[in-house]
Parts: structure tokens; sequence; C-alpha cells
């Protein structure tokens, strides 16, 4: 790595309403070098790269790229410069080949002659080769996962000679085999001299690629750490401030009768077949399983998602008939997606979202217009819930799509909570948010439980099904092979029967 700084920023401020989302930030890039930028949701992280690339103007503060001052208008403009952004969600034109995606923008003027079309998927074939994958430029965008749109975005940045691309969560949609070699792929994009910021709430990723770490909290880079200093406590306890003691706050709680019984569930499929289980009041009932194993199928059918073939569901010992998701909801019943912003409407604002459940119950007017009464109630309903699950900022008008990963989160769980289910199904609850925002949940769990819900976590973080459930769940091939309580339950347990089907 060379000590040559090729971005400099300096005391970069942007605010928001209400929010400082980057506070004073100066920080440095090196030629070369793979830069981890790690934080809490909400941090400042994604905003940050926004301001070095063009995305978003900052309101004060200098950026140096190769010791000049520069003022960037567009992400284009940035990247013709050589910095390139690849947000977390990433969207191609999804009429457009893979090829003309690294392209766009870059049309020749009418006075020239332009590209043909077989001269740009020449090009994109080398630069796919350069990357050392094997993928078809002629591919439209609306066809290709997060990987290979990655590596569209990737290819274009070496098209455009970056200096510096920055990745912003880039493995948040990529399973542990693309993971792998998307982390490869920065060690090879940094041997080539191209340096990388690389954001994330994986820590151990960024650990396992980066030359330095910035930690960022409120805003403010509040820590560097050398690769010789890499220790991730260290590293977390920077990023929340606080001495994390647990992470798994699981803690007693009084357990008593069943809730939920569900006896010999198949879907019309045939992949799910003859799940049984109970959960009880105060319970949280772990379900681990490798991927593929049916976790997310079985409870898709339990709530009406998927078609049941057959089986029968008991609410408090009665039979109760579960054709659609509403009847679910109706039941008490209630489901977190593992992709929870499915839960979400991203235009609206904090309140609609988390009485939209419940917007029946409000009494709504036939001219659509909540009574006075009634949106008293639902301001009483939106504040318990921001108060209880400490979504941050505290404005129930603030869009959805303003928040951080793991506040929309939260505000998921709360609408699933405004119903007032007996129920939870919580599927990849802590998934896709930071260390901090884990925790929080996890007490939230907890809470729930105290309160006499009975929670269904399912998870593929063994360390947290062993440490939050009271019993554990195994299933493989769409079927439970194996039960654990919580006494009983050991890693290699819990892990034999999800692989290899030797617990009975």
């Amino acid at each position: 790595m060379s000590e040559k700084v090729i971005l400099l920023a300096e005391n970069i401020w942007k605010r928001y309403p209400g929010v400082i989302a980057v506070k004073n930030v100066t920080m440095k890039v090196k030629e070369a070098e793979i830069l981890g930028l790690v934080g809490e949701n909400g941090a400042g992280k994604s905003t940050l790269l926004k301001i070095l690339t063009g995305v978003i103007r900052r309101d004060s503060g200098k950026i140096y790229w190769f010791g000049k001052i520069v003022e960037f208008s567009s992400p284009l403009e940035a990247l013709k410069h050589g910095l390139m952004y690849i947000p977390q969600d990433i969207v191609l034109v999804g009429n457009l080949s893979l090829a003309e995606n690294i392209f766009l923008g870059t049309e020749k003027k009418w006075l020239f002659k332009p590209r043909s079309e077989a001269e740009e998927l020449a090009i994109a074939s080398e630069l796919f080769k350069e990357l050392g994958v094997n993928v078809n430029p002629m591919a439209k965008g609306s066809s290709v996962g997060a990987a290979i749109a990655q590596l569209t975005l990737i290819a274009r940045a070496l098209y455009f000679k970056a200096k510096l691309i920055a990745f912003d969560e880039p493995t948040s949609a990529l399973g542990p085999f693309e993971t792998e070699q998307l982390l490869n792929l920065m060690l090879k994009l940094r041997s080539m001299g191209i340096s990388i910021i690389f954001v994330s709430h994986k820590i151990e990723e960024v650990m396992k690629v980066a030359d330095r770490i910035y930690v960022m909290r409120d805003g403010e880079i509040v820590k560097e750490f050398t690769r010789d200093q890499f220790n991730i406590n260290e590293i977390i306890r920077a990023m929340i401030a606080r001495e994390v003691k647990e992470f798994f706050p699981k803690q007693p709680v009084e357990i008593s009768d069943k809730v939920l019984e569900v006896r010999n569930l198949s879907d019309y499929t045939g992949f799910i077949k003859n799940v049984s289980f109970y959960v009880r009041k105060g319970e949280i009932l772990g379900i681990y399983g490798i991927v593929g194993s049916g976790r997310t199928e079985m409870a898709q059918t339990l709530i009406g998602y998927r078609r049941k073939a057959s089986g029968e569901i008991l609410l408090e010992g009665k039979p109760i008939v579960i054709e659609k998701p509403f009847d679910a909801i109706k039941n008490g019943i209630v489901y977190l997606p593992e992709d929870w912003r499915l839960a979400l409407v991203y235009l609206m604002c904090v309140k609609d979202n988390i009485t939209l459940s419940i917007a029946n119950s409000l009494k709504l007017s036939e001219l659509g217009l909540v009574s006075p009464v009634d949106m008293r109630k639902e301001h009483e309903i939106v504040k318990s819930f921001i108060e209880k699950l400490r979504i941050v900022p505290k404005d129930p008008y603030r869009k959805t799509m303003y928040l951080s990963g793991g506040n929309r989160q939260k505000v998921a769980v709360a609408k699933l909570l405004a119903t007032g289910a007996k129920v939870l199904i919580l599927d990849e609850p802590t998934h896709g948010i930071d260390v901090g925002a884990k925790v929080e949940i996890r007490k939230l769990m907890v809470e729930l439980a105290r309160e006499g819900k009975a929670i269904i976590l399912i998870s593929s973080e063994l360390p947290e099904v062993l440490n939050m459930s009271d019993r554990i769940l195994v299933m493989r091939n769409g079927t439970i092979v194996a039960e654990f309580r919580k006494e009983e339950a050991s890693e290699q347990k819990v892990a034999e029967a999800a692989i290899l089907n030797k617990a009975k």
C-alpha cells in the first residue's frame, strides 16, 4: 500500500431537519488501500460516501482529489474524475443489456461516430475478463441478481479508469460464496492500484480485507484502527460508546400455557412435510436450519402466504382456519419476513406505516379521513411504539425512506405489534443491521416475551438461536428433525442435526 493520499476530506458537515448526519468529518484515503468504514445504522456512513462521490451536496467542508479541491455536481461527474459509488440497493436499467448499463451516460455526440453494439459488447467482455469473472454482457439488467449487478458497476468503474470505488454494504444481499468472491475481488482491485472504501455492518468481513478502519458514531469519525490494531471488541466498543458485555441479552421469563400449536403441517408443493410444534406464552422458540431447510417456507405456509395442503392449527387450544395472511393477523399471528423491507411503504411516514395494519380499528370515515378522536388514538399508539422501540428520530411524520436501516426495521416490528398479536414469527429479525441494533432487537424480544407474547425466532445465526431461545427446533429438507431444550443444546449438536441429521 502506498502512503500517497488520493482523497482528503476536511471538516465535512451535512445537516437535515432535526438531524446532523455528518459532523465535522476529516478523513483520508491512500492509494491502493482498502479503507473500512463501520458504525451503527444511522452513524452517517452512507451519507458520507454520497457526499464524497457527488450523490448529495455537503453543507460545508472541503474535498481534495489528488491534491486539488473538487466540487462534484453528480455521481457521473465524480466517476469521470475517477470516483465510483456502488450503492447497497443496486438498480440497473432493466431493459438495457449489461454492456449498455456499463456505458450509460457516455453516448457520443452526434458529430462523432458512436460506438457500435458489437464494440460495446467487446469492451464489456474485456472488462469482465479483467475482473476474472464469466458474465454475459448481453444479459438484460432485469434478469440478473445482486452479485452480477455489482460486477456490472465494478466493470463500469474500470471503464472510467476509476482510482477509488466506494462500496455501501455490498455483501448485504449476497450469500456466503458470493461474499467470498467479492472480498477476493476487492483484494484484486487493490492490487491493480485501485483504492476502496468498504462500508459494512459485518465487521469480520471488513477486518478480513481492510488496511485501515474508521469508526463513525453520531455523524463523527471517533476512532481509527490500523491493521495491526484490529480487535473486534474494541471496534464494537468504539461504535456503540458503551461496554458490550452481552450480545445476547436473554433473561429468564415465566413460560406458561401453549398459545399456538401446529399439527402435521404440509404445503401444496410437498416440500414442507408433517411439521408439528408448539410455542408457549412467554417463550422464545428458536428455529434453525441451513439455507434451503424450509424454515421460511414453513412460516409462510403457517400464515397462509403459501397454500397449505394439510395440517391443523390451534390457537389457545381451539382450531383456527388460515387461508391467507389476513386470517393470521385476525387471529393474532403476525409474521416479519426475512426481507423486512417488504413490510414497509417507504414513501409513507413512520406514523402511517405503523398504523397501516390497524386502519379498520381506527374507524376511518367514508371519506377516508380519521376523526379527531381517532387521530388522538392514532397519535398515542404511534408515540408509544416510537418510545418503546427507541425509533430515531422520534418524528412520527418523517418518511420511512429517510430512516437508517435499523430504525426502519423497528418501524416494521412496530407495525406488527400494533395489531395486538399474541404470536410473533420473526424471520431473520437481526439480518442486515449493525451490532448495536441487533442487541436492541434482541432486548425487545425478551421484553415482548415478558409481556406474554409467544415468539418464534427463525435465524441462520447459530449463536443467536442458542443464546436467545428457550427451546430450539432444527429443520432439514422441509421437516423438523430435532428438538433441544436450552440447557441441552450445543453448537455441535444443533449443527449436526441441521447438516447430518444425526440428532433425534
